[in-house]
């Protein structure tokens, strides 16, 4: 779910590209990168967030006036290393910098195949296969378009992509699924493209559209714009960037997040059978639910939890040991909220369900009468392979258990999910990725590359 920026201007883009990956330093927050184009490239990339890796004499070394930029989250099936982070740059006929925002799912057969060609990969990153694979078919024709056709027919997967070329421009494509956000913006002096539309708000572009699937676009360095469908197959964007992922101020393929979430509260408000006092959010993404969803049902919404704002998304942390650690420090009640009320609790999903145990933990030991959980989100119970960071379903609370067992399991007085058709109805979509719900994956996923995740996320779970 990495956040990625790219900006063809009249200006310098750097300082640009600075603030667009702080403003989605919450897509990623283990590394980040940034590749500028003056004639020939200029890049750094590092560990840790955007703030702690840029000093203000990196921006102004980094002259140019095309620029990617990438906030990382890796997977449990890759590897958090300085050499992991975007972007990647090949060299060919022309130098190419690519970022990306995904995961392919044909990676493990693609590298023995390449393997088998010469072609040695010297990272697990899938950007560096797609990379390298673009410039060898951009070297044949110097069409970008065909170079993206020629890697879509051979990758398979959930992609959006920045491809900064030298002395050419700046190539953005979407997966034909269109499973990863990217959106176009513009303003009088360029052009910006991004994963979520508060970067546009931020640095002032107006939001134009959303990237159709298997669209590419290039903006080359005179600010010429061409677009053309590659490979276009039925929409299936990821359910969980309005549910969870995305900023609330954030619009994403046409629909609003803020929106998308209070209708959440609505859905849920036409299922809850209880009986409560008060309904206070887990902090942060599920606020707007939970006030939607306190004002329908007609009971008074208050800020029962309040977060350590230095703590980060426990979720979006690398393995387990550390996410338990975060949700220690995480949140502390408030107990003139809490003690002897019926409290309704509003999160927006529950994954491995330790974060919704300890929370009902800390209700009962700040004097709630009853604890009422409740999910934005239905049962997750299949793990991604596109992108989130979602467990084996081994792992996920919901692959193997029923509500009642899970509502045992956290100690809570009820446990209400939302249901798919209210996802459905609060995101405006009759087709979304909604794999980790009900199983139906857009694309197959070789037993090879769920072996390997597998594996991986196991090993996770030592450290």
């Amino acid at each position: 779910m990495c956040g990625v920026i790219g900006i063809v201007t009249r200006g310098n883009a750097a300082a640009q590209l600075y603030y667009g990956m702080t403003a989605l330093q919450h897509r990623g927050q283990d590394a980040a990168g940034m590749l500028t184009l003056n004639g020939g490239p200029k890049m750094k990339k590092g560990l840790g967030h955007v703030d702690k890796i840029f000093s203000q004499h990196d921006i102004q070394e980094l002259d140019g006036n095309i620029g990617i930029g990438h906030t990382r989250y890796p997977t449990a099936s890759s590897n958090n290393k300085h050499e992991d982070a975007h972007p990647f740059l090949v060299s060919s006929t022309k130098r190419v910098g690519m970022i990306h925002n995904g995961n392919l799912t044909n990676y493990y057969a693609l590298r023995e195949l390449l393997k088998k060609r010469g072609v040695f990969l010297e990272t697990e990153n899938d950007v560096e296969m797609m990379s390298k694979i673009f410039a060898h078919e951009y070297e044949k024709k110097q069409d970008v378009f065909f170079a993206v056709e020629r890697l879509m027919a051979r990758v398979k997967g959930a992609y959006s992509v920045l491809t900064a070329i030298e002395d050419v421009g700046l190539v953005a494509f979407r997966d034909p699924n269109g499973i990863r956000p990217l959106m176009l913006g513009k303003n009088e002096n360029g052009y910006c493209l991004a994963s979520e539309s508060i970067v546009f708000q931020q640095l002032g572009y107006e939001r134009v559209r959303d990237l159709e699937a298997g669209e590419v676009i290039l903006i080359t360095k005179d600010l010429e714009v061409t677009n053309r469908i590659i490979k276009q197959k039925t929409a299936y964007p990821c359910m969980f960037e309005w549910v969870y992922f995305a900023r609330p101020d954030s619009i994403i393929d046409d629909r609003a997040v803020y929106n998308a979430r209070l209708q959440l509260g609505v859905q849920l408000a036409k299922i809850f059978e209880k009986e409560v006092d008060v309904v206070i959010p887990v902090p942060d993404t599920a606020r707007t639910t939970a006030l939607k969803f306190a004002e329908t049902i007609g009971v008074k919404y208050r800020e029962g939890l309040i977060k350590n704002r230095y703590s980060g998304r426990t979720f979006i942390m690398p393995d387990q040991k550390t996410r338990e650690q975060a949700v220690s420090v995480k949140l502390n009640p408030i107990i003139t909220v809490i003690k002897d009320k019926r409290v309704a609790v509003v999160d927006d999903s529950i994954v491995r369900g330790t974060t919704s145990k300890r929370i009902v933990m800390l209700l009962r030991n700040a004097g709630a009468k009853e604890v009422h959980f409740i999910s934005a989100c239905p049962p997750i119970k299949n793990p991604c392979f596109y992108g989130i960071d979602f467990p084996t379903d081994k792992e996920l609370i919901a692959g193997a258990r029923s509500v009642d067992e899970i509502r045992e399991y956290m100690g809570a007085d009820s446990l209400t999910y939302q249901s798919i058709e209210g996802v459905k109805t609060a995101c405006k979509k009759t087709s979304m990725c909604m794999a980790c719900l009900d199983g139906k994956y857009p694309l197959k996923i070789p037993m090879e590359q769920q072996e390997v995740m597998a594996a991986a996320r196991a090993e996770a779970r030592k450290c």
